[in-house]
Formats: structure tokens, sequence, C-alpha cells
């Protein structure tokens, strides 16, 4: 992985280890200049043994996620390039039919050219010293079966390519290592792909038989290859290959080819070799033929680069919540820590110590600290990072071989990145704890605190609002949502800063401003759009929203916190004998709001990242597996135009499958089942696309709804008739609609500028490429309801598919059944049937279901990743917990001698931790549902689909917190039960 957030990870390391390296030479400054500083500082490690190994898994937790993050980008982008040149080896290029001469070879491989084009290409590439080898393709889709072994597959591929250039691509290699000679194999034999061999349980000797124009050819395996392009490896591994020759007669085509492979110098890694000096060459060469150039190799790679960069940032920012729990984990430790210490602090500064001295001896301690988190973090997030990349292996282990890969220079930069934010924590909060008021400090006692009118507050007021209005004016006339509402967060926190300077009281200031921050982010995306306008946002306000919500609920809190825990105390008097226990509890929450705040904000930002996740994760499979899921269908069968169904009922029927239950048949033809060139009318660039064609059956039957209508077409009624007779008219899925002005893929077709909140729209011109180099356009005319997950592309009439296209690649049949119970059974049936006609029979609900357990599969993936945050508040527990023993050791001297019981001390503890760790995660689940339901119900009036909330998975997940940080707050808590009266009180 080369770039992340798109800088270049170069320029990241570099920046990292110099910040890393001043921090540690400014450690070193005071281990040389204040020895007796730095020795006073390091000697508490050793001290609390269990103590200090929780502030190291607290403080490792920033390492860790990013570690964990990095890792993941690694392994992605090591097992797509693997993959990449395993599959590709020396092909570097590849020459398909294309209206443009960027070519894609999804869309264009399934395409033929014939051998003259082959000529145009060696001719125009002659003498070209960045050429070593032009081999010629030619694919067929096929079913294949092996019946000795019971086995078979209904879309393999059979390659054609000349045995005479092989040695140009370092020749076809057999599973064992040895050199295939393709030219020597006898007729009626066939070589095999590695996967082939696996999913037909295929052997050398075998016979295969595979249908063409539905005529049976029985073939022999002379040999096994690995799955690669010129052993037919396409978006399938099963293939098989032959001379070329040979196929073409086989199949009738003398002439055909469907690409042409280039490999260029530098051997099968070298993605660097200049290919603009072919492009060049081959693009005036091409001009007006309908050839086009994909870069297989440098683009995949590239991909796999753009991919592994995407998931990088992704676990990035999720992981910022766990980052920033890290963060306020370690101001609450140093915080604890200094109030520990207040005495010791107080006579160090009566003796002359100065403040900057006692934030060296923190900074120390601190740092090593950090070091010893750092190191453990990066180890963790390595084994992290694999067991993220073993779920990944379960999820795509069909599609690609995922290998766990950790680079050294992610690992610094972890590490360093980790250390650095530790570092930074650390510095402020010693500088934070080194004001102390030396008298009170020395008799340890409370500070008596008098309102004063402190300029900082004011200037950093001021500082707060003019930037949080700078961001609102920027956010507002670059229409971007990231500024704009940081901004009018920003902006209030200043206005309570310069109010509280003024003497208002802050209990009313800070909870209207956090009734303000709530508000802001809580208001509905409808009601946000008519206020502020359309912004553009991405992942980020995900983050950023969490983080103020979380603000200004804890804010809210805090600042009424005594309200709060006089309902607890209240609550309490029903236990008469517990009385005291509660009553106790409640007082120190009150007595410490800041430490309070801080634990219950760490509780809520991780709460709030799991909940919010969930929730979405819960609402969006309900929206793809709902009743209108699938249009009214059942059953599909796809069968490529290789082997041809003149009559569908009838064939099944003929072979012994009942159609009783069939209550509708439709059918839907493609010109190519991976997309096709599409572009909008009046550009230049030609995106990828589906395009279907529907029948007059398919449009009768199927219970299609829309949730846009374009101007001339009021109802659903209208759009359905205007397809069944206006020519050039179509329909397509919301999910080409233009979303905060992007897009995921720059590949895929976005109707630019129609989003999903236009209930009408001026007919939106499209092009589709014919098979010459023109074009024909067409008028959408409406939008399909995204709860229609089944039908997905640019749909139109069967008559205009084949007035632009000619020909069409793959018919795909519908089924309406009686009894959907039987979808399964039936979708097995017509494929048993029709095998020679190599269709794939599916039952549409279980494929909707797969493709949701498969999205829903990342998403737990995703949580179980921002889970590692739980370990934040589980250590900050732990951490509470035992320095609230430390620090109250003289307290709970005098509640024992004043007749406590041990029982009380440790309930007092336990009610004192599920209040604060229960106000976060209420606090978290709360704003989670809150914000989940505007997010998904921003699009709600067009899906139709009714929010939902697993309260279930919310419910145990928010006990299991709960229960987890109570057992962590017992083990202290028997602790400072058992210390005797007379030990306590003599403790300082």
């Amino acid at each position: 992985m080369n770039d992340i957030f798109g800088i270049p990870m170069s320029t990241v390391l570099v920046a990292l280890i110099a910040m890393f390296s001043l921090a540690l030479l400014f450690v070193a400054f005071i281990a040389w200049r204040r020895p007796v500083l730095f020795k006073l500082g390091v000697r508490n490690i050793p001290r609390r043994r269990a103590q200090s190994t929780l502030i190291v898994v607290g403080l490792m937790l920033s390492t860790l996620i990013i570690s964990a993050a990095l890792g993941v980008g690694d392994t992605l982008h090591h097992s797509t390039s693997s993959d990449v040149y395993r599959q590709l080896g020396h092909v570097d290029a590849l020459v398909l039919r294309s209206p443009d001469f960027t070519a894609n070879r999804m869309t264009s491989l399934m395409e033929n050219i014939d051998e003259r084009d082959l000529a145009l290409t060696e001719e125009a590439l002659a003498g070209n010293e960045d050429v070593d080898g032009i081999m010629p393709l030619l694919d067929v889709r096929v079913p294949v079966m092996n019946h000795e072994a019971g086995q078979s597959e209904p879309n393999a591929i059979l390659t054609g390519i000349d045995p005479t250039r092989l040695e140009q691509f370092d020749g076809l290699r057999s599973t064992d290592g040895g050199t295939i000679d393709l030219a020597a194999i006898p007729d009626g034999q066939v070589v095999i792909s590695e996967k082939a061999a696996e999913v037909l349980d295929a052997k050398v000797g075998d016979t295969l038989t595979i249908a063409y124009n539905n005529e049976m050819v029985e073939l022999v395996v002379w040999d096994i290859t690995p799955n690669t392009t010129l052993a037919g490896y396409r978006e399938t591994a099963v293939s098989m290959v032959m001379p070329l020759e040979r196929l073409q007669t086989m199949t009738n085509q003398p002439t055909t080819l469907t690409g042409i492979a280039i490999s260029t110098t530098g051997g099968v890694r070298n993605t660097d070799t200049d290919t603009a000096a072919i492009l060049d060459t081959l693009r005036p060469a091409f001009e007006g033929q309908d050839l086009g150039v994909d870069i297989a190799k440098a683009d995949t790679v590239e991909m796999s680069e753009d991919l592994a960069s995407m998931f990088t940032s992704l676990f990035l920012v999720l992981g910022l919540f766990s980052v920033s729990a890290g963060v306020l984990l370690i101001v609450l430790i140093f915080t604890m820590l200094a109030a520990e210490r207040r005495s010791e602090m107080g006579m160090a500064r009566a003796v002359g110590t100065h403040r900057r001295q006692l934030i060296q001896q923190f900074i120390a301690e601190g740092s090593a600290y950090a070091i010893l988190s750092g190191l453990v973090g990066s180890a963790l997030g390595v084994l992290a990072t694999f067991g993220i990349a073993k779920g990944m292996g379960a999820l795509l282990g069909e599609f690609l071989t995922i290998e766990p890969h950790v680079t050294l220079r992610s690992l610094v930069v972890a590490y360093t990145l980790g250390m650095v934010i530790t570092f930074v924590a650390v510095a402020a909060s010693s500088w934070k704890i080194s004001r102390l008021n030396v008298v009170a400090a020395v008799r340890d006692i409370t500070e008596v605190t008098v309102a004063t009118r402190k300029k900082s507050g004011l200037v950093w007021g001021i500082v707060f609002v003019l930037l949080g209005g700078l961001m609102v004016i920027q956010g507002l006339g670059s229409d971007m949502a990231f500024p704009f509402y940081a901004g009018m967060s920003l902006a209030p926190l200043g206005l309570a800063r310069i109010a509280q300077f003024f003497g208002a009281p802050s209990r009313p200031v800070y909870s209207v401003v956090g009734v303000a921050l709530l508000a802001l982010w809580m208001l509905p995306q409808d009601v946000a759009t008519k206020l502020f306008g359309e912004l553009d946002g991405d992942m980020e306000m995900f983050f950023l929203s969490g983080i103020f919500m979380v603000i200004g609920a804890t804010m809210l809190i805090v600042q009424n916190t005594d309200a709060l825990l006089s309902v607890v105390s209240r609550f309490g008097g029903l236990f008469r004998g517990k009385l005291p226990a509660i009553r106790t509890a409640v007082a120190y929450p009150g007595a410490a709001p800041g430490r309070t705040g801080m634990t219950i904000a760490m509780f809520s930002l991780i709460i709030f990242s799991l909940v919010t996740i969930s929730t979405m994760n819960a609402n969006y499979s309900a929206m793809m597996l709902g009743d209108d899921a699938n249009a009214g269908w059942h059953v599909r069968a796809d069968v490529y135009s290789a082997n041809p169904i003149d009559d569908f009922t009838g064939t099944l029927e003929a072979s012994g499958v009942a159609t009783d239950d069939f209550t509708a048949v439709g059918t839907v033809t493609s010109p190519s089942p991976f997309g096709s060139n599409i572009r909008v009318a009046g550009t230049d660039s030609w995106k990828q696309t589906s395009v279907y064609g529907m029948d007059e059956g398919f449009l009768q039957a199927s219970e299609i709804s829309f949730q846009q209508h374009a101007e001339g077409y009021a109802s659903d009624e209208a759009i359905i008739e205007a397809l069944r007779t206006e020519p050039n008219v179509a329909v397509v899925h919301s999910w080409m609609l233009e979303i905060d002005g992007a897009t995921m893929d720059e590949n895929s077709m976005v109707l630019t500028g129609l989003t999903s909140g236009q209930k009408t729209f001026a007919p939106y011109e499209i092009e589709l490429a014919n098979q010459d180099s023109t074009s024909t356009t067409l008028r959408v005319i409406g939008v399909i309801d995204s709860e229609i997950s089944t039908l997905n592309g640019l749909f139109t009439s069967q008559a205009t598919i084949d007035a632009v296209y000619g020909e069409t690649a793959m018919t795909s049949y519908y089924v309406a059944l009686s009894d959907e119970d039987h979808a399964t059974d039936v979708a097995q049936d017509i494929e048993a049937a029709l095998m020679v006609n190599g269709a794939q029979g599916v039952s549409i609900q279980d494929e909707l279901k797969a493709q949701q357990q498969q999205e829903a599969g990342f998403l737990y993936l995703v949580q179980g990743f921002m889970a590692l945050g739980l370990f934040v508040g589980i250590a900050a527990v732990g951490v509470i917990a035992y320095r609230s023993v430390v620090e109250r050791r003289q307290q709970i001297g005098v509640l024992r001698a004043l007749g406590y019981q041990r029982g009380m001390v440790s309930l007092s503890f336990l009610i004192e931790t599920a209040f604060i760790v229960g106000m976060g995660v209420l606090s978290g689940v709360t704003l989670a549902v809150v914000l989940s339901r505007n997010m998904f119900t921003a699009d709600a009036e067009s899906s139709g689909v009714a929010f939902t909330v697993p309260w279930v998975q919310i419910t145990v997940m928010a006990l299991a917190t709960v229960v987890i940080a109570l057992v962590m707050t017992w083990m202290p808590s028997r602790q400072a039960a058992r210390i005797a009266p007379a030990e306590a009180l003599r403790y300082e």
C-alpha cells in the first residue's frame, strides 16, 4: 500500500519519524539534564505492576487500531496484486472490441473481433522494443459435465490460443511445474484449469462433455494447468484451453477472436513498463476500427492499491472513535495519578520544584508507558490483522485468496503514529495536572476555587467563534458538509466560554449548548437540506457527528449530574439496609465531574459507533430482503447464447419438469452480463453498466414500482405502458442516482444531477454504444424503487435491445410460482433439465439472502474491528477502580471505622461504576439509534421500508459492556473492602 488519504506513505513515514524523534529527544533531554526527575517519573511503573499493566493495555489501543487498519490495507493490496500477477502472468494488455480506445475487458471479452484486427495490431507494433509477445484469444462459454464423477458446471470458458506464440508468454505450465506442449495434444483432448479440475472432480484421462449450439462434444483431459488468463481465467476460473485453430473449427468461427493479449518486456511483476509508447502506437492504428486497449495488469494493480487505500481509510476513520476514547483514557489516567500524588507534588513544589519540572516528570513516566504500550499495540495489531484477514477470507474466498501480510513500513507508521498521539496526550495532560495550589496539595485538602474571569477563557471563546464562523462560510461556499457542520458545532462552544467569562452560570449555559449540538446533529436530512441546502459529505461525517453528539450529550449529563444522582439516591431508598452504600456511591461522580464526564464520553463513543453499524446493517438487510425485493419473481434461469433455448416452458415439460406451479414466465436478455458501454448524452467518457431488455411477459407480470417519474409519466402504469409501446425509453435502478456528488467506482454510470430527492425530473438522455461506431440515445423515464434489489442496471424493451445490439450474450428466464417455498427445488429442477444448454437456475430469494449475508458479514467484520475499542472502556474501568482504591484509601478507612461493612464498601464501588458506565451506554445507544434513523430515512419516502432497531443485539451488547465493567470493578472493590481501618487511616 503506497498512500493513505491520498498522501504517499513515504511522506507519512518521514513526517512521523521526525515527530517521534523530537519526542524521544525531549525525553532524552529530561533524562540527561534532569536525571532525578526522570527517575522519579519512571520509578512509579514497577511499584504497582497490576495497575501499570492496565495502563499499558489502555494506552496501546491507538497503536493497535492503527496497526490493524494499515495491516488490512497491506493484506488487501498484497492479496489482490498477487492474484493479478498469478492470473495474468505475462499478459500486460488486451486489445478488445470497444467504442472507445480505453477498453474494459469485463464488458468486451464477450464481443467478437476478426483476425484482420490481429494483423492490424501486429503491423502497428512491428519493431516495438517494448513488446515481446502477441497472442490471439477466442472465448466460448459452454456447460461442461464429468459424468464419471457426477459433477457439472453450467458456465465454463473454453479458450483457444495459438500454440506457436506460447513461448513469447513463457509457455503454458502444468500444475506440477512442467511445460505443456499445447500443439502436441491430440484432437478431442483439452487442458483444464486447476479450478475446473476441483469443481468437476476431474483428473488427467477423464472424459468431459461440453455442449455448443445444443450439440454434445466429448473432450479428454490431457493435462491440468494453473488458473491463468491464457488458460481461460475470466470472472470464473472453471476453464479449459485448446489450440485456437481447433476451437475455431469446432465452433464454426474460422476467423473469429474475442481479444488479443500483449506482453511487454520486463517480466511478470514489472508493471512500471512504459506503456505510453504502445498506446501512442496503437491509437492512430485503431482509429475508426471499434478497437480499444485495456492495460489489464497495470490498471488492476492500481485498482488493488485503490481498494487497499479505501479499506484502510475506512478502518482508520471508524477506528478514530476508539483512538479518541484512548486519548480520553490517557487524560483520565494522568488526572487520577495526579490526584493520588497530590501531596507529593505539593511538597515538591514547596521545596522549590518548578511547574515545568513536574510536567517533565509526568512526561518521563508517560513516555515509558507509551513506549511499552506501542510495542504491545503493534504486535497485537498484527494479530488483529490476521484475524480480520481470516474473516475476509471467509467472505471473499470464492473470488480472492486472502493472504495476511503486514509490511515493516506499516508497522513503523503505526508505532510512531500511536506514539505521537500518546505523547501529545501525555504532554497536554501533564501540563493540565501540574497546576495546583501548593498549600492545599501539601495538606491534601480540597482546593477552594474562586470564580474569576480568566482572559484565556474569553480568548479561546473568541477563537472558537471566529474559527467556527470561517468554517461555516467555507462549507457553504464549497457545498462541503464537514467544514460547515464542524463550524456550526464549534461556534456554540465558543459562545459558552464567552458567556461564562461575563458571569453566566455554567449549568444553564452548557446545558443549552449541549441541547443545541444534539438538535443540530439530530436534524432529519430533509429538514437539514431545507435549512442549509445540499452539502456533500462522506465517511468523515460519521466520525464528526459521533464526536459532537457525544460532546453534547456528555455536557448535558455532567451539568445535570446532581439531578440524575438524586434519582439514583431516591431509588436506593427502597433498600434501607444498603442506603449508606448507595449515597456514598452517588457522591463521588458528582464530586469529580471532569473524571465522570470523560468516562461517560469514552463508553458513549464506543457504544455509539457499534450500535450505529449494527442498526444500519439490520435495516439495509431488511430492505434488501423485503417483500418487494424480487419484483414478484421467484426463480431465474440464465442461459448463454452458445446454447439457445427456443421454447423455455416446452423444453422443461419435454424434460419432465412440472410447470403447473408456474404462474408467469418472463424473459430478460443482456448484450453482456458484465456490463455494456453507456454514457450520459453529450459526454465523452463511456461507463460500464448492465443493460437489459424485457419482453412482454416480463413487463406484464412484474411487480415494479418507481420512486421517481419523468415529466409526462405521472404513474407507474404510465411508465410500464411506455416501455411496452414507445421506442428508446428506459428505466434505471436507484443505485445509478447521484449521491453527494460522488460515486464509489469512477467506471460506474451515474446520472449526474439526478438525486433521490427529486420526485419528478425531465427525461434523462443517455447513449448506448452500438456494435459499429455509432450510438443510440435512450430517454430515462423512471427510477426503480430501491427496495426492488433484484433489478439492477438499465432496463428497456426487448425491441430496443434488438435494434441497438442485434444479438445478445445471455438470456434470463424469470418464473413466478404459486408456492414460493418451492423456489429452490424448482431452480434445481430447471438447471438439471437444461444442463445441456448451460442453464444456471437460482432461487431469487436465496440469491438475495446470499448477497445480504456477504454484505452483513463485512459489516460484522467492521463491528469486530470497532469492538476493539471496548478494550479502552474495560481498561479504563480497571484503571479507575484500582486508582480509586489507592486515592480513597483514607476515606475507606474512615467509613470502615464508622461501621461500614466490607460488602457495603464493595457495593459502593459497583454502584458508582454501574451509574457511570450505564450513562455512557445509554447515551451511546440513544444517539446511535437517532442518527441511524436519520441516515436510513433520508430516502424513506422513496424506499418505503420501515426503520427497525435490532433491540436484541443492542441489549446484549449493552448488558455485556456493563457486566464486564462491573467484573473489572469487583476485583479492586474487594481489595478495598479488605483494608483494615487503622491501616487505611495511617496511609499517606
